[in-house]
């Protein structure tokens, strides 16, 4: 489990942190081409799942003060290959990003 601030993010995979500085944290998560799960739950949308395909690799983008973060999905290990991004309200959750078979569930 890594714990920083307010993120609580339990993964199966390396969380490497690449960036730091006074405020902000980017953590680079290498999850091998696999399809990532996106479990959103209920939500005024009626959507429970988005599915990305074949990503590299998950950059997250937090500050150490924050309640918000950035995830982008990336189609290779460069930082700007991110082919979608969005955000999430982490405080008072845990952020899980496990293997399940194959794929990827990221969820909340």
């Amino acid at each position: 489990m890594y714990i920083n601030g307010n993120l609580k993010l339990d993964s199966d995979f390396e969380i490497r942190v690449i960036r730091e500085d006074e405020f902000d944290i980017d953590l680079f998560i290498d999850i091998n081409y696999r399809s990532v799960d996106l479990n959103i739950g209920n939500n005024d949308l009626n959507i429970s799942r988005i599915q990305f395909q074949m990503v590299r690799a998950v950059l997250l983008r937090f500050s150490k003060n924050g309640t918000i973060m950035t995830c982008h999905m990336l189609r290779d290990i460069d930082l700007y290959s991110a082919f979608s991004n969005f955000e999430i309200e982490y405080k008072d959750k845990v952020v899980s990003i496990k293997q399940i078979e194959e794929k990827v569930e990221f969820s909340i």
